[in-house]
C-alpha cells in the first residue's frame, strides 16, 4: 500500500521518529528517497518509509550532514547488495554435492580467517 507524505510523517511520529513534512520533501528532492510520483504528489512504500527513517536517524542521531548523507546511503546500499549476493551464493553452495560443497566451505573459512573476518 502506498502512503501519502502526510501518512509517512504520521506513521513515523507514532514510532517516535520526529520527522516533518518539510524534511521528507527535502529527502525526496535530494534523491535520497525514490518515492513514486503520482500527479502532483509522491507516494511512499514500506522501503521508502524505512529509508526516511534511516536518513532521519543519520542526520539527527549521528549528526551526518547533508553532504555526507548520499555517501553513507550509497555505502549502505552496497552493503545490502553484497548481503543479497552472499545469500544467493550460500543457497547455490547448499545445492552442490557434498564433496565439492565441503571443500568450498573449507576454503571460504580459510580465506575469511586469513582476512580477519573470522577468528582463527
Amino acid at each position: 500500500m502506498l502512503l501519502k507524505l502526510e501518512d509517512v510523517v504520521e506513521r513515523l511520529c507514532h514510532e517516535g521518529v520526529e520527522v516533518t513534512v518539510t524534511e521528507v520533501r527535502h529527502f525526496v528532492e535530494q534523491g535520497w528517497v525514490l518515492a513514486t510520483k503520482e500527479a502532483a504528489t509522491h507516494r511512499f512504500d514500506d522501503a521508502d518509509l524505512a529509508r526516511v527513517k534511516l536518513i532521519h536517524e543519520l542526520r539527527q542521531d549521528m549528526a551526518v550532514n547533508d553532504e555526507a548523507v548520499p555517501i553513507v546511503l550509497r555505502l549502505l546500499d552496497q552493503i545490502y547488495g553484497l548481503r543479497e549476493v552472499l545469500d544467493e551464493l550460500r543457497l547455490a553452495i547448499q545445492h552442490l554435492p557434498p564433496g565439492p560443497r565441503e571443500e568450498l566451505e573449507r576454503r571460504v573459512a580459510e580465506v575469511m580467517a586469513a582476512s580477519g573476518s573470522l577468528p582463527r
